[in-house]
């Protein structure tokens, strides 16, 4: 059951989000927040003493914002091929319904050049989706559906189809919708790790 303090917590967390997205970091600012989130200046600093504090916590908020199901006990059940196919339909869905969590992410991503906490604090959550990525893999060579591939390479190759998400965010890309995108690039890529492809 989520208390109190988490429930202020994602407050800030959601309207820092949407703040950061449409202002950019530099431009942001702590009373930009306090407005957007409807709490005192008080409140917010009582749990987040600055605006890059509030930045790095909004990192790891993000991965649960973003991919909240993306691996649940179920999906231990299914074969590997479909597990990829669920975080790509996941993927699909944060785009539909959260697009600003794709905008934040390039936010993230620019940051980390700039600031080497943010840009620690970034590779601490790539390394957990790359080990997410590498878990599925391993399963599917385990269960026979995959060859005998390099996981961290395949791995990464599905992050970067996901990463790619990006494209459609930024850019007003009429010839190829981000669902084909998304959907295509998987089946492509499971079809070329399979055993049966």
């Amino acid at each position: 059951m989520v208390n109190d303090r988490e429930n202020r917590k994602n407050q800030i967390l959601n309207a820092a989000f949407e703040v950061f997205v449409k202002k950019g970091y530099s431009k942001t600012t702590m009373d930009d927040i306090v407005l957007a989130s409807k709490l005192s200046k008080g409140a917010l600093y009582h749990y987040y003493g600055s605006k890059k504090e509030l930045f790095l916590s909004l990192i790891d908020h993000w991965e649960t914002f973003t991919f909240k199901d993306f691996y649940d006990k179920k999906s231990q059940d299914k074969k590997a091929s479909d597990i990829l196919r669920f975080f790509g339909e996941n993927v699909i869905k944060t785009l539909n319904e959260k697009k600003h969590a794709y905008i934040a992410e390039i936010e993230f991503r620019a940051m980390s050049n700039q600031d080497l906490e943010i840009k620690n604090r970034s590779k601490i959550l790539y390394d957990k989706l790359l080990a997410l990525f590498e878990k599925v893999i391993s399963k599917g060579i385990k269960e026979n559906e995959f060859k005998n591939i390099n996981v961290r390479k395949t791995s990464i190759a599905f992050l970067a189809i996901f990463q790619g998400i990006t494209w459609f965010v930024v850019t007003d890309e009429k010839a190829v919708s981000a669902e084909e995108y998304i959907r295509d690039s998987i089946e492509l890529l499971i079809s070329s790790i399979s055993k049966q492809g």
